[in-house]
């Protein structure tokens, strides 16, 4: 009994240690070796003399960019908005029961940000932040200014207020035509009054349009970044690493009203000439070139016969307007201005954006396959060259083109509706004497106005033309003549 017991734990030991010798000597590669070592300090090193891929290993935990800097040249810089309203209503009859005088005076408070954009200054936001303001506060650094408005867009959603201060930090100006899909940003706002907030992205997309931001928002074009702007940034400045401007954050689209990935900037470049506008005249100087251009999908090269999707198609062109003076057609395809390739239409507005009635433009077109190029003076909203104020300017919804009637007709401008003594009236700008309708009406002319239709006041031009085009029977025209003489036309139209 005791003979087989040692038997069986020498058998036992054996196999223990025949086990560990296997495992150490003769079975190496299913063994692995773990190296156990102090927690990595991230700390910026050199790479020069590294293995390629021992290079690339230790960049993937280097910080992205110093946003410690960009923050530390653009926080001061950005200031937080308040916008009062007043909704005056009449007093009722508890207010004259407790004696409250001024029941009918309720100040509704909105807010945002904004960015020091001189010294002396001159605060730029958006529009849609200081919109139906009564009074406009500006708070900075502990102190509080009463801000006048010096200008606005509501197109680009862009405005210019005014406090009286000095020695302000003011933005450092950067260039949002250097900005490239995939580049760091900053977006640094002051929301409820906050210090300033700042967030970090990259830029996502450039110079585009979306339907989802022009339901709620002007913008045309812009820089998209997934750099959270939520409610209250809007206003706030867009920076690069460097800490320079290259845009006003405007917009975020988002079915929550929070942030979701998806947040909109002006570019800087649009800004600096926008903003200088207003202080010069209060009023932006917006360049025509008279025509109408879509871009160029596989849908409409198929249909129009175009060889390539490069440029934007000339759709129609304004009568003696620049471009049709110049020589351009509609059919006509446009590749470039001053040398710079076009191929979206945003990009197109975007180049136009930068101009002013007066500039000249080489432009480079092609028509039925032979390019072609002519220089345009661009012109006013009017059709002109002049400057034009906020008395004499209009917007580009004001003119309307009938095809039908063959006329152009738009509304008076402040300057000229006090001039004639007129609250309505729509003047009729152009008549084509080849074809379409307005044309029958021998006793209408070029530069005439159209105070009312069948006693009605004529306000509206897009309203007058489609009431002109689809009328039948008698009716009864009261204009004033270029000369300001009154008369009253009647005709039949069957």
């Amino acid at each position: 009994m005791k003979s087989t017991a040692k038997i069986i734990l020498l058998a036992f030991i054996a196999g223990l240690a025949g086990a560990f010798v296997f495992q150490q000597f003769l079975s190496p590669n299913q063994m692995k070796e773990v190296i156990k070592e102090a927690p990595a300090t991230f700390k910026q090193v050199s790479y020069a003399s590294e293995a390629p891929n021992e290079a690339r290993a230790s960049r993937a935990f280097e910080a992205p960019a110093d946003f410690r800097t960009a923050a530390d040249k653009s926080i001061r810089s950005v200031v937080y908005i308040k916008n009062l309203q007043r909704n005056r209503r009449s007093m009722s009859f508890y207010d004259y029961v407790y004696g409250r005088e001024n029941a009918g005076s309720e100040v509704a408070i909105g807010s945002g940000s904004g960015v020091i954009y001189s010294k002396d200054g001159y605060i730029i936001t958006n529009h849609h932040v200081i919109k139906g303001a009564d009074e406009i506060e500006v708070l900075h650094e502990k102190r509080t200014y009463r801000a006048t408005l010096v200008g606005a867009d509501p197109k680009l959603d862009i405005a210019v207020l005014k406090i009286e201060a000095k020695d302000l930090p003011a933005v450092e100006l950067g260039r949002s035509s250097d900005v490239r899909i995939g580049d760091w940003v900053l977006a640094v706002g002051n929301p409820f009054n906050l210090t300033s907030t700042v967030t970090a992205g990259i830029v996502s997309a450039m110079g585009s349009e979306t339907a989802g931001l022009r339901e709620n928002f002007p913008l045309e074009l812009y820089i998209q970044t997934d750099a959270a702007i939520n409610p209250g940034n809007s206003g706030g400045a867009l920076v690069n690493t460097n800490g320079e401007l290259v845009g006003i954050n405007s917009a975020i689209i988002s079915k929550t009203g929070s942030y979701a990935g998806y947040g909109f900037a002006i570019p800087s470049d649009i800004v600096v000439k926008v903003v200088e506008d207003l202080k010069k005249y209060n009023y932006v100087q917006k360049a025509y070139t008279g025509v109408d251009v879509a871009e160029i999908n596989e849908e409409l090269a198929i249909r129009e016969n175009l060889s390539d999707l490069k440029g934007v198609f000339v759709q129609s062109i304004r009568r003696e307007s620049a471009a049709d003076r110049a020589g351009l057609e509609a059919g006509d395809v446009i590749l470039s201005l001053n040398g710079r390739h076009i191929n979206s239409k945003s990009t197109f507005d975007e180049l136009l954006t930068y101009m002013s009635p007066g500039d000249k433009v080489l432009i480079a077109y092609k028509r039925n396959k032979r390019v072609t190029e002519t220089y345009v003076t661009l012109e006013n909203v009017l059709g002109n060259t002049d400057i034009l104020d906020s008395q004499s300017g209009l917007n580009e919804e004001d003119i309307y083109f009938s095809d039908f009637l063959g006329a152009e007709m738009r509304k008076l401008t402040l300057k000229e509706l006090e001039r004639y003594g007129l609250k309505y009236g729509v003047k009729v700008t152009k008549i084509n004497k080849d074809k379409g309708f307005m044309r029958k009406l021998t006793d209408l002319n070029e530069g005439d106005i159209i105070v009312a239709i069948n006693q009605r006041w004529a306000g509206d031009p897009t309203a007058v033309a489609n009431y002109l085009e689809r009328y039948s029977g008698r009716i009864q025209l009261d204009i004033l003549d270029a000369k300001g003489k009154q008369n009253t036309l009647r005709y039949r139209f069957q």
